[in-house]
């Protein structure tokens, strides 16, 4: 892996992403073409997105510049959440002036990413493990909240084709692309990493900690929403608050558990091929 690449795009990342998420929650009018409730929601995201998403991002590349493979891993998981939060921004907000700086996070995101995962040495990840039983329950807890999820999404889908009638989180928009996105990307994702894991796979334990960090930071995300929603007065289903509210929680406990099984007496193991010695 190239460490240049990786800070000038991660760089690059940040300040788009800074950008973005101060233009959301300062600028009066951006979201006007959005319903309230998608406004709330999208303010939530920037918040955290800004406090939260963009200080970790930094701060993994600071591991990365000590070979960290937690660093690594960690970075990972920050750049997935770029790439689908604002894969969602760029085909679901309403039309508005940052309309290029979505896309070009969405693009550098997905080929940062894309980059990054196929510079892994996913040998090299799995012997940095330390043997216990916290890789079951992340195996067998990103499954589950993948399942339910997507149990959540298609009854809700499946009893709108059934009945004929436009589910209520429609609202005004053309599709529900939050949920094909959690469809087709994230539970599959999650219930892979998890499958993988539990079969003691390399690659199980490649995917567990970017897809851990991913939910951990999406989830916090949503309770942001949540909370935003509540104060411009918009209904929330409770069941599915309670759902966010699980998953999130379980998901940083989680998340730093497994982290902490990674042996960082292995220096080199940075998950990256071993350069060859002239």
């Amino acid at each position: 892996m190239d460490k240049k690449i990786i800070y000038i795009n991660s760089i690059v990342i940040g300040l788009l992403a800074v950008i973005a998420t101060l233009s959301g929650l300062f600028w009066r009018g951006l979201y006007k073409n959005d319903t309230v409730s998608i406004t709330a929601q999208m303010m939530g995201q920037d918040l955290i997105s800004l406090v939260i998403c963009v200080p970790i991002l930094v701060l993994s590349l600071y591991l990365i510049s000590k070979d960290s493979l937690r660093g690594n891993l960690l970075w990972m998981g920050v750049v997935f959440y770029f790439l689908y939060t604002y894969s969602s921004m760029s085909f679901l907000a309403s039309y508005n002036q940052l309309f290029l700086v979505y896309v070009a996070l969405f693009s550098l995101s997905l080929y940062t990413f894309v980059y990054g995962l196929l510079s892994l040495n996913v040998k090299n990840i799995k012997r940095s493990f330390s043997p216990g039983i916290t890789t079951q329950i992340a195996g067998i807890f990103t499954i589950s909240m993948a399942t339910l999820l997507s149990v959540m999404w298609l009854s809700i889908i499946i009893q709108s084709i059934l009945s004929g009638v436009a589910p209520a989180s429609l609202e005004d928009y053309t599709t529900l692309g939050i949920q094909a996105l959690d469809l087709a990307v994230l539970a599959p994702a999650a219930i892979i990493s998890g499958v993988l894991l539990l079969k003691r796979k390399p690659w199980g334990y490649t995917l567990m900690p970017i897809v851990m960090v991913k939910i951990s930071l999406l989830g916090t995300a949503i309770l942001s929403m949540i909370y935003f929603m509540m104060q411009k007065g918009v209904s929330v289903v409770w069941e599915q608050e309670l759902f966010f509210l699980v998953a999130t929680v379980g998901g940083i406990i989680i998340t730093l558990a497994f982290y902490n099984k990674i042996n960082s007496t292995h220096k080199k193991s940075n998950g990256l091929p071993p350069v060859p010695m002239s």
